[in-house]
């Protein structure tokens, strides 16, 4: 038998061989604590759960005395082998190198130079300013009245406004003149404010995806809306623009990526199967939204066979909702020839493009995207009779025009310099960004 050894101190070595003397595992603990949890409880729910709890709580101490004074509440634990045992843990000093400006690591995402906060009010004013350009001459070509975009603008906050016919929408009214002009200036703000503010931390977007998401979205839209107005006007008001011209963004994207990994085979086999996965991948966003929306997922594919088969657009929007063989042929023939067309015209173009300057590119990717979707949920919270009145192309092209215009206007302001947190180098010692310089992992780097 083993020698009884004492239990050592923390700070000596523990013997190689021996045991040591340690509680028995019992769960008398366990009922103890249950006894008188439930003897809590019975406050709550009854004097019978507290006398149950009683009776656990006292069975639980008995037990636990019981282990504790007799020898069975013990058990001998030999020492782990010394092979097994953990070693000693060294403390080393060593060099580290310190950050110096202009390196990488240097600032982390942290801006450098940021705008003041003026550029931001003053982008959303004067963006705020051109972008009812669009709107309004959309409203006087069309016929539905010069007023017609600023009265459905007022109806976000008058849903009265929602009962006027055509005719009263296009005609001017002071009130609803000064609820859109307040309500269009807060907006504008507001997005103004928040470009300047982000503007710094926002990324490059690499030419071919500012490209991409920019040129297909505008170039298909314009496209299908020209084609719309020839073959079948009446199937502009069942098509969901918001969600088309998403897919379109979708699709851009899409084939913007996949040309660049295929630009190897030439821009033309390039832009054909950039076009082709790109074209595949749309059609997830636009089943989506119909989905959403409570539509079925054929409807997107009907309204794009009725852009060729004009007496699909004269069915009912029930009838657009079923699955039909022949319909669905030929929107599927559409949409692969289409998405091959402009894959390739992208492919063709796309070196010989100009670069894109990153604040301008999340001025048109990010505004339009951001304040079509706020103000369609707006819509469809506050005013849902609004999302079908809303000629939601034109009012893309609104906010591509602001985002354009603020992004100009806060480029062009001047720039803040953040210094670096902590003893920067002097105004008479510049930073010396060529010989790096190390220092202890116990001082500040």
């Amino acid at each position: 038998m083993l020698e009884e050894l004492q239990p050592v101190s923390s700070s000596a070595e523990p013997p190689a061989f021996g045991s040591v003397e340690m509680p028995q595992r019992t769960a008398a603990p366990l009922i103890l604590a249950t006894g008188l949890a439930l003897l809590a409880a019975g406050l709550a729910f009854g004097w019978a759960m507290s006398l149950v709890g009683a009776v656990v709580l006292v069975a639980g101490l008995l037990a636990w005395v019981r282990n504790l004074v007799s020898a069975r509440g013990h058990v001998r634990e030999p020492w782990v082998e010394p092979a097994d045992r953990a070693r000693a843990i060294g403390s080393a000093r060593i060099a580290v190198e310190r950050l110096v400006q202009g390196k990488p690591g240097y600032r982390v995402q942290l801006p450098t130079h940021v705008h003041p906060i003026s550029a931001g009010i003053k982008g959303g004013l004067l963006g705020g300013l051109v972008m009812p350009i669009p709107a309004l001459l959309y409203g006087w070509l069309s016929g539905q009245g010069l007023w017609y975009a600023v009265n459905l603008l007022a109806g976000m906050a008058i849903p009265g406004i929602s009962n006027l016919s055509a005719r009263e929408l296009g005609a001017f009214h002071g009130n609803y003149f000064l609820v859109a002009i307040v309500i269009h200036a807060a907006t504008s703000l507001a997005a103004g404010l928040a470009y300047g503010v982000l503007l710094p931390m926002l990324p490059d977007i690499p030419k071919a995806f500012a490209w991409g998401g920019l040129l297909m979205p505008v170039l298909w839209t314009a496209v299908s809306f020209v084609a719309l107005l020839r073959i079948n006007p009446a199937l502009d008001q069942k098509l969901d623009w918001p969600s088309f011209i998403l897919a379109q963004f979708v699709f851009g994207i899409a084939t913007a990526f996949w040309v660049t990994q295929f630009g190897k085979w030439g821009s033309l086999l390039a832009g054909v199967l950039g076009g082709l996965v790109g074209g595949a991948l749309m059609i997830a966003p636009a089943a989506l939204w119909a989905w959403i929306t409570g539509h079925s997922i054929w409807f997107p594919a009907n309204v794009l066979a009725a852009m060729v088969l004009p007496q699909v657009g004269a069915h009912s929007i029930a009838e657009l909702q079923q699955y039909h063989a022949d319909w669905f042929v030929t929107a599927a023939m559409i949409h692969v020839s289409v998405s091959m067309i402009f894959g390739v015209i992208y492919g063709w173009l796309l070196p010989r493009l100009p670069n894109i300057p990153g604040p301008m590119s999340w001025g048109a990717l990010l505004m339009p995207l951001v304040w079509t979707s706020v103000s369609y949920s707006l819509m469809g919270v506050v005013n849902p009779i609004l999302q079908q009145n809303v000629n939601w192309q034109w009012f893309i092209v609104s906010q591509f025009i602001f985002g354009i215009v603020a992004s100009i206007v806060v480029v062009r302001s001047e720039e803040i310099f953040l210094p670096p947190v902590g003893r920067g180098p002097t105004a008479d010692q510049p930073p010396d960004t060529t010989a790096p310089s190390t220092a202890s992992a116990g001082g500040s780097p």
